[in-house]
Parts: structure tokens; C-alpha cells; sequence
């Protein structure tokens, strides 16, 4: 019996390997599929560590998924501190958003989701050097219990060509 879960959990484990490589961009796959939808995928940002996709776009849209701060070369957490982890999220989405063909200018609304709201300056601070004042999106923050891996700090983002 434990030989037959382990080799399912074998198989389980090898069915979620990365995406392939799209031959042309060497790092994004983009994948169409009967709904509208066309999903990103792309090894400059963390692999989904559940059921869903980086971005999903849907005609001029894109719905980047939120990102921890798990750097992509390494798989590894970034936490050293708050702005280090800050700024690898946000890495994170710009891959995301660069990869479906988008600009960061291009993000309309954002979603924060924080463990302590006292960071919120400092990452408010990091947060702000990757949009112009002038063109920044809608923003939501807000504080949670938790978050996956042991983040502090999670960000979604939805952009508009």
C-alpha cells in the first residue's frame, strides 16, 4: 500500500513540473485556450504553487495572479526584510505583466494583502518606485492573518491595454 502512494505522490509531483519553453522567447509559454482566455506562463516569475495560472488575459485585460516573494531562480523566499521582499513581489508581477505583453504603466488596480500593517510605509516606498504618481493604479490594502510560505506580504494586479 505505502509503495502504490508513493508512487502516486511520483507521479502527482512529476505532472506539475514547470512549463515547457516557448521556442521563440526562451522563458514564456502562452497558451490559448476555447473560452477567450489566453494564460501566461513564464519561468522569470515563480511557478503556481496551487491550481492557477500567473495571468489569464481575456481580451484587453490581463489578471495577474498574486505573487509571494519566491524568487524564480532559486524557488527560494526572499525575507530578509520587508522592502527585499517587497521588491522581489513586485519583480514577480512585472515578469508576469511583461510576459503577456503588457507594461506596469498598464496596471489599472492593485490588491495588497500584508501580515502587519505597520509595514506599510516601507513598502508603500518600494511599492512606489515601480509606478509614476501620475499614472498609479487603484490600490487596495489590506491586512491578513496569513499567507503561504510564510510571506508578509502578497500583491495581485489587474491591467488594461
Amino acid at each position: 500500500m505505502k509503495k502504490i502512494q508513493i508512487l502516486l505522490l511520483l507521479s502527482f509531483f512529476m505532472s506539475c513540473s514547470a512549463p515547457k519553453k516557448d521556442a521563440e522567447s526562451n522563458d514564456v509559454q502562452v497558451m490559448e485556450n476555447n473560452s477567450n482566455r489566453t494564460i501566461i506562463k513564464t519561468n522569470k516569475a515563480p511557478l503556481p504553487i496551487g491550481p492557477y495560472n500567473q495571468g489569464v488575459v481575456v481580451g484587453k485585460t490581463l489578471y495577474a495572479a498574486g505573487q509571494i516573494a519566491i524568487n524564480p531562480t532559486n524557488n527560494e523566499m526572499v525575507t530578509e526584510n520587508i522592502e527585499q521582499e517587497a521588491a522581489q513581489v513586485l519583480d514577480n508581477l512585472k515578469a508576469v505583466i511583461e510576459a503577456a505583453g503588457f507594461k506596469m504603466d498598464q496596471v489599472v488596480k492593485t490588491t495588497i494583502y500584508m501580515t502587519d500593517l505597520n509595514d506599510f510605509t516601507r513598502v508603500n516606498e518600494i511599492y512606489g518606485s515601480y509606478f509614476s504618481e501620475s499614472n498609479a493604479p487603484a490600490r487596495v490594502t489590506v491586512q491578513v492573518a496569513a499567507l503561504p510560505k510564510g510571506a508578509h506580504l502578497e500583491i495581485s494586479m489587474i491591467a488594461v491595454k
